[in-house]
Parts: C-alpha cells; structure tokens; sequence
C-alpha cells in the first residue's frame, strides 16, 4: 500500500482534508455562538446542509460520472478555498446581517464537499486495483479521523493568538494544498467521461437517462440494495456518539469539556486500530457482527458510569464502525458499472442523508427525556441495521447484467461490472477496459 503512489498521495490529501475539516467545523460553530449567542445557529446550519446534499446529490453522481474525476476533485478544493475565506473575512468585518451569509457559504461548502466525495469515490475505483482497495478505504477513514484531531487541536493553538474567524484561514490554506496533491496524481486515462460543454448543456436529459438505466441494472439485486440503504448506519452510529456524549460527559464527568475530546478520541482510536486488520474483517457474513456490537456498544453506555467502561465500548464501536464502513464501501465500488461509480457514490451519501434527517429527530426526543434513553434508542436504532445487515449476509449472489467475478472478490461474494480493471471472462483471459458509450 505504501509503494503504491496513487494511495499513498490520496491519504496525503484526505489528511489534510481532515485537519482542515477540524479547524472549519469547531471555529464555525465558535464564530457563529459569538454573532447570534444561540447553539441553535450552527445545528441549523449542519441541518441545512444535509438538505443541501439532499438535492445536490442526485446531480452530482451523473456529473461526476461524466467528467474528470481528478479534475472535478481540485474545482472543488479551489471552491472550498474561496468559500472559506469568503466565511472568513465575513466573520472578521461582521456586517449586516453576517450570521445569514456565513450560512449561505456553508450551504455551498455542503455542495462542493459532496461532489468532491463523488469524485473520490470514483477516482479510488478506477485508479487502484482489486486488492488494494478496501486497504485503501480503510485507511482513508482512518486518515480522515487523525487528520480531524489533529485539525482540532491545532485550532486550539491558533485561538491562543487569534480568533475563530481568522482561523477559518487555516482550512483555506489546506483546501489549496489539497487541491496541489490531487494535481500530482495520474490523469484519468480510462475514465468514461465526455466533453464538459455537452455535459452541462444537457444536464437534466442525462441525470435522468443515467438514474433510469442504473436501477434498471441493479433492479432486484437486494444484496447492492441493501448495502446503500446499510451505509446509513454507521454515520447515524458516529453522530449519536457525537450528540451523547456531551451529556454523558455531564452528567458522569462533571461537564469537564477535556473529557469530551477524550472519549470521542477513544471512538476515533477505534477505527485507527481496526485498520490493520481490513483484510481479514472483509467479509459479508461478517457485517451482522460489526452493527451488533455497535448496537451493545450504545447498551453498555446506557447502563453504566464507570469510565473505563465507556472507554472500552467506545473503543469497540469504533473498530466496528470502520469495518462495516470498508467493507460496504468497497463493495459498492466493485458492484457499480463503469459508468456509474459516482452515481453509486451519490446513492449512497443519499441514503445517509435521508437516515440522518428521518432519525436523528428521534435519537434528539429521547435524549432530551434522558441521556439512558438516547442511548437506548441509539441501541435499537443499531439494531434495525443488524436485521438488515444479516439479510444481506443471507442473500443470494445476484450479479448486474453483464457482471463479471474478480479474481480477488470470490471470497467475499463481490463482482465486477463489465469493463472493469483486472476483470475476466468465463474464458480466464484478461478484458480491456471499454469505454461507456457516448449521450
């Protein structure tokens, strides 16, 4: 993984992302408190742009799919760059009605963050082989998490000597950086794409054309199904850890706040430590296992206070986390067709999308009647996910039209679509990659 200069560069800039993800999101929610004086401002915001990527996501796919993936990645870190400077000399000069146009800027950062996400997801499927690729997406979690700890502790040290607004010019510096890395990557040679012109000038016709003809592919395979609607459970998971534990900290910790970057530190070592062992968790049968402990996880914090035991599920539900999330990343890699891994990758974020605003209104309902009762039904929520998973785990192999067995997916019962790198045919010989036709 480490010779290989295509993942090793993709980690760099995911890193990076992360460290400037912790900067933005904790000096916004700061600058924020500071213009209206209410938490409720920047909970508004993050709920805004979940209805951002909302309706951003189902364009987003067939777009990506049809551009450059390299490409559209850097746009999209030169956007953000702007954006948050944007945000930033906003917060620095405050003028009327600030509070309103740092919304609006992060509505357009949900944009660019999503697309960019497309564009990654199809980048990593054309560009890295079979058997490196749930290493990679493993590590890119895991890049993702230490970058965003490091992001937040490097605010600390900047809100010593200046204010949240002009830190915010730290993610500006990152997002350029970003955009530098992913410059040094391989160009797309192989990438079905088609001139940008023709793209954008039919935009409508061809996102739905393409939706059309991917489920129409996909129709009555519950397996891939299944796994996009699964992809919601291990977000919805992190962000009932991320609105519990400040209570929990409360009411067991004495509201000290170091103990709340503690324990979601112990939660990120989590997925740290189940890296390694990437190649042996990926297996389908056993992606039950990965939504049950998380589900006993959220029980165990609900019944007890003993600190070491918190730490200790945390721990556990995060080495879970990670496993479930590589395996069903990977697969849905592998399962999309060669023109369709970014709308794959917008499905997906779709399904998240759509849990985390459906359940995360009713995780808030029980945690406000108690922190045991959030946890609980964080627990059953978990559990849900577990009867999906093992019938997933129970489902027959339904391959796409046209799909083709990988030579490293048997074991896990994974295929490929038509085209695809280091595929074959029923005769053993190896398949050139073949273009998708033409709009």
């Amino acid at each position: 993984m480490w010779r290989h200069p295509t993942a090793r560069t993709l980690l760099a800039a995911l890193a990076l992302l992360g460290i400037g993800m912790g900067v933005y999101l904790l000096a916004l929610g700061q600058l924020l408190y500071q213009l209206t004086g209410s938490p409720r401002a920047f909970a508004l915001v993050l709920t805004l742009q979940g209805v951002a990527a909302l309706c951003v996501l189902p364009f987003a796919g067939p777009l990506v799919d049809a551009l450059d993936a390299r490409r559209v990645h850097i746009v999209c870190s030169l956007g953000r760059a702007l954006t948050v400077a944007a945000l930033a000399l906003t917060g620095l000069t405050r003028p009327p009605g600030a509070a309103g146009w740092i919304a609006a800027g992060a509505l357009l950062l949900a944009v660019f963050d999503n697309v960019q996400r497309a564009a990654l997801f199809k980048y990593t499927a054309w560009h890295v082989e079979a058997e490196l690729r749930a290493r990679l997406n493993g590590l890119i979690n895991v890049a993702v998490q230490i970058g965003a700890l490091a992001g937040m502790a490097l605010l600390g040290l900047l809100l010593l000597w200046t204010s949240a607004a002009a830190a915010l010019l730290g993610d500006t510096l990152v997002a350029l950086a970003v955009a530098a890395l992913v410059l040094t990557l391989p160009a797309g040679a192989g990438e079905p794409h088609h001139p940008a012109a023709s793209v954008l000038r039919t935009a409508l016709p061809l996102t739905l054309r393409d939706w059309r003809e991917m489920f129409h592919r996909h129709r009555g395979d519950l397996a891939t199904l299944g796994a996009v609607a699964l992809c919601a459970a291990d977000f919805v998971f992190q962000s009932c850890v991320s609105t519990l534990i400040v209570p929990l900290v409360a009411e067991d910790y004495g509201g000290r706040g170091q103990y709340v970057s503690l324990l979601e530190a112990v939660f990120a070592l989590g997925m740290v430590a189940s890296s390694p062992f990437t190649r042996h968790t990926q297996r389908r049968r056993l992606l039950p296992l990965w939504c049950a402990l998380q589900a006993a996880a959220a029980l165990v914090l609900a019944l007890s206070s003993l600190p070491a035991v918190h730490c200790t599920a945390l721990f556990v539900a995060g080495f879970a986390n990670l496993c479930g999330l590589t395996w069903l990343i990977t697969t849905l890699q592998t399962r999309a067709g060669p023109a369709e891994k970014a709308k794959m990758a917008s499905l997906r974020m779709l399904s998240i999308g759509l849990a985390t605003t459906a359940l995360m209104p009713l995780i808030g309902h029980f945690a406000a009647l108690s922190l045991t009762a959030g946890f609980l039904a964080t627990a059953a929520v978990m559990l849900l996910f577990t009867a999906l998973a093992a019938a997933i785990a129970g489902a027959g192999e339904r391959r796409p039209p046209g799909a083709v067995v990988s030579r490293t997916g048997a074991g896990s019962g994974e295929s490929r679509g038509p085209g695809e790198r280091e595929a074959v045919s029923g005769s053993g010989s190896p398949r050139r990659p073949r273009a998708a036709p033409g709009p």
